[in-house]
């Protein structure tokens, strides 16, 4: 490596990673890779991970090995190519190693436990649209109330209700909001939102059924033969997709489902269709707003409106229109 590439990767990377950047050889490099992750990576990695099990009661030490595990060594391959490629650098190493645990956790969860995960997403969806309740972040993670006790630092970091106390607007599946709302109000004040999500999925009955690894391999040339044919299918598809106009095209996008009614779009960057960037412009938005609302996603039809600044209905025409033309395009493929 050239002094000079030395001094770009010295200056672009965060400070901490010198020894590994001036280290002669692959030994060093491992040895400063080591103790990094003794030093920084590991501890961060399990502070983050005992805080998401204390508030989070699907998590099992298992789980959080697991999702560690993968964490450090995703760590690991992005340390190897910092030292040597200024297009991986680590401007700060905490941030990044925080920012992967949070989405590996995310990930882990949505797919874990879909049927939290989408209580979770409505219940937050709740608490921000209906004008009696409020969602803040008090420090140590995010808090559900009245819209009257916002900002308020008391919350109750665990929370269950008594069976014969639960009311039949407590039970209610259909109203969110009032449930939280009489919840809340039996509480008598702010409620951690993981607890609260935690109380509201008893109460529901919410229950997923964890679905582990095959033990039994399946066939590679039929699974190959399905790969191939779905990326086949959905190279065409987003092609087609790029043809519609616009508003068609955003309104479709952000609301687009899989069969288990979650993000789709992922299969577009697993199949390695298209990119983020790509993705970001055939919706019409910036990359950085695409991530700030990727775990959102998919939308509601009054979210796009608001987003887009036209009428509820006209979302659900233009997605009804581009649905039409997609399955009139596409109806030739076999």
């Amino acid at each position: 490596m050239s002094l000079l590439m030395k001094a770009v990767l010295l200056e672009r990377n965060d400070p901490v990673l010198a020894p590994l950047i001036g280290a002669v050889d692959d030994a060093g490099r491992e040895r400063a890779i080591e103790e990094l992750l003794d030093a920084t990576v590991r501890p961060l990695v399990a502070s983050i991970m005992a805080r998401f099990r204390r508030q989070e009661r699907a998590l099992s030490v298992d789980d959080c090995d697991e999702i560690s595990s993968n964490v450090t060594l995703k760590t690991i391959a992005r340390l190897r190519g910092a030292a040597t490629h200024e297009e991986q650098a680590i401007a700060v190493l905490e941030n990044y190693v925080a920012t992967i645990s949070y989405n590996a956790l995310y990930d882990f969860r949505r797919e874990r436990y879909p049927e939290r995960h989408r209580l979770k997403k409505s219940l937050r969806h709740a608490l921000h649209r209906d004008p009696r309740l409020a969602l803040w972040d008090a420090g140590a993670g995010a808090v559900a109330g009245l819209k009257s006790w916002e900002g308020r630092g008391d919350a109750l970091a665990s929370f269950d209700v008594a069976r014969h106390d639960i009311t039949a607007c407590m039970s209610d599946s259909n109203r969110p909001a009032d449930a939280m709302e009489e919840l809340l109000r039996y509480a008598g004040r702010p409620i951690a939102f993981d607890a609260l999500v935690g109380a509201v999925a008893d109460i529901w009955r919410v229950r997923d059924a964890i679905v582990e690894r095959n033990e039994f391999p399946s066939d590679p040339r039929r699974d190959q033969l399905a790969d191939a044919e779905q990326r086949q299918y959905m190279q065409m598809l987003w092609q087609e997709i790029l043809e519609l106009p616009a508003g068609q095209r955003a309104a479709l996008l952000l609301n687009l489902r899989d069969g288990g009614g979650k993000n789709a779009l992922t299969l577009f960057l697993l199949l390695e269709v298209t990119t983020v960037e790509e993705l970001a412009a055939g919706i019409g938005v910036s990359v950085d707003t695409l991530n700030e609302i990727w775990e959102e996603l998919p939308l509601d039809d009054l979210t796009i409106a608001a987003r887009l600044g036209v009428a509820r209905q006209q979302i659900i025409n233009m997605r009804k229109s581009a649905r039409a033309r997609l399955a009139r395009r596409l109806a030739r493929f076999r």
